[in-house]
């Protein structure tokens, strides 16, 4: 949006829609480094990348049980 301002100081906003509005400059992610966290930030991170590995080892464990790869068992 851009604010503009006319004789009787009134303001009013122009809204330009994205794909008519001039390109702006990205950031180029790969000169940020690594981003600043606590302990507790961490550590929850790395619970959670734990959690979802086990939960991508039962899925696969379930698909070979579907598949009949275990030997057939009595549910």
């Amino acid at each position: 949006m851009i604010a503009l301002k006319n004789d009787r100081h009134i303001e009013e906003f122009v809204v330009i829609h994205p794909l008519y509005d001039e390109p702006e400059q990205k950031m180029n992610g790969v000169e940020l480094g690594r981003m600043p966290m606590s302990k507790p930030v961490r550590v929850s991170l790395l619970l959670l990348r734990g959690y979802l590995m086990f939960m991508f080892a039962l899925l696969g464990f379930h698909i070979l049980d579907l598949a009949g790869v275990f030997g057939h068992h009595i549910h």
